[in-house]
C-alpha cells in the first residue's frame, strides 16, 4: 500500500514524515504491536523517500511504519544544532514520537541512522524506547578519509549525484537510473539542505575529533539487534559489520552479497525477508 507523506508541528518545527499501515482486521492486530521507525541516512539528497522506497509498503502489510525526515534533511526544516547535532536530531525525533503517540517502537537506522540509535541506545539515558533494532551499514569506524572526502564532494548537478551514487551502490545501474537520481538530485536541492549538510564541513580551530566508531560501548545495547551489512560496501571497512555483531550482546549478522552501503535497495526482497523475520519475532 502506499505511503501517506504527512507534515506535523514538532516543538515549532515542520516536520515531514511518511506513513503507511494495514487498514481493517489487519490494522487492528498491527495497532496491537510497536510501529516499525525507519531512520534514513546521511548522505546528500537523502531523506524517508529515497532511502526506503522498496520497504515501506512490504513492512506495511502487517505493521504500522513510520519513516520520518530528520531535522535537516528531505521536507523538515533545515535546523543545525552546532553544538550537538546528533542530540538535537534525536531529541526531536523523540518528540515527533510522542506527538504520534509512539511510546515503544522498532527502529532501523540506515548508516548515519543506524549511528545515532547507537548513540541513544548506548548513552547514560536513551531518549527512544525500543523494542528491537536493525542496523544497516552502521557501526564501526565512522566514514572517513578519501570516502568521506568524496562523499563531501557535490555541486549540485545530476553528473555529481550519480558519482555520490556509485559510492553506495556496488551495482552502476542505480547510478544509471534517472529516476533514481532526479529523486536524490530534487532532495539535494531543497531550499536550505545544500547549506545543512555542507555545514558538516565546519570544525572550530580547537574543536575535540568525534570518538571512532571501535569507541563505542555496544554491551551497553539491550535489547535484540540485527546487523546487516553489503559484502562490497566502499565506504566501511572491510570486517566492520562482523565485529559490530560481536560487541552487541545476543546479536544476529546478515550479510548480503555483491550490495554496497544501501543493501535495503540492492538485495530488497532478501533484506526485507531478513528484517521481516527478525522482527517478528517474540521478545523474551
Amino acid at each position: 500500500m502506499a505511503a501517506a507523506s504527512r507534515f506535523t508541528d514538532v516543538d515549532g518545527v515542520r516536520t515531514h514524515y511518511l506513513e503507511a499501515g494495514p487498514s481493517g482486521e489487519a490494522g487492528a492486530a498491527a495497532a496491537a504491536r510497536p510501529p516499525v521507525v525507519l531512520l534514513h541516512g546521511g548522505a546528500w539528497g537523502e531523506c524517508a523517500a529515497t532511502a526506503w522506497p522498496a520497504v515501506l509498503d512490504r513492512l506495511a502489510d502487517t505493521r504500522r511504519v513510520i519513516a520520518p525526515d530528520w531535522l535537516g534533511f528531505g521536507e523538515t526544516d533545515k535546523i543545525v544544532d552546532f553544538a550537538d547535532r546528533a542530540g538535537r536530531m534525536l531529541r526531536h525525533l523523540r518528540l515527533l514520537l510522542e506527538v504520534l503517540g509512539v511510546a515503544e517502537a522498532d527502529f532501523v537506522g540506515l548508516s548515519m541512522g543506524g549511528s545515532h540509535l547507537l548513540r541513544d541506545q548506548t548513552g547514560d539515558a536513551p531518549l527512544l524506547r525500543a523494542r528491537r533494532l536493525v542496523l544497516v551499514s552502521a557501526g564501526g569506524p565512522p566514514i572517513a578519509g578519501p570516502a568521506r572526502a568524496a562523499l563531501m564532494d557535490f555541486d549540485g548537478t545530476a553528473e555529481s549525484m550519480r558519482a555520490q551514487i556509485r559510492l553506495a551502490f556496488a551495482d552502476p545501474v542505480w547510478a544509471d537510473d534517472e529516476a533514481y537520481v532526479a529523486s536524490r538530485l530534487a532532495a539535494a536541492r531543497l531550499p536550505g539542505a545544500y547549506e545543512a549538510f555542507d555545514s558538516l564541513r565546519l570544525r572550530a580551530p580547537d574543536a575535540v575529533p568525534p570518538p571512532l566508531g571501535d569507541s563505542v560501548p555496544y554491551a551497553r545495547i539491550a535489547v535484540p539487534t540485527l546487523v546487516t551489512a553489503g559484502t562490497a560496501d566502499q565506504l566501511k571497512p572491510a570486517g566492520f559489520a562482523r565485529a559490530v555483531a560481536d560487541a552487541i550482546p545476543g546479536a544476529e549478522l546478515v550479510m548480503f552479497d555483491d550490495c554496497g552501503h544501501c543493501p535495503q535497495l540492492e538485495a530488497a526482497d532478501a533484506w526485507n525477508r531478513a528484517v521481516t523475520a527478525f522482527l517478528d519475532e517474540e521478545v523474551t
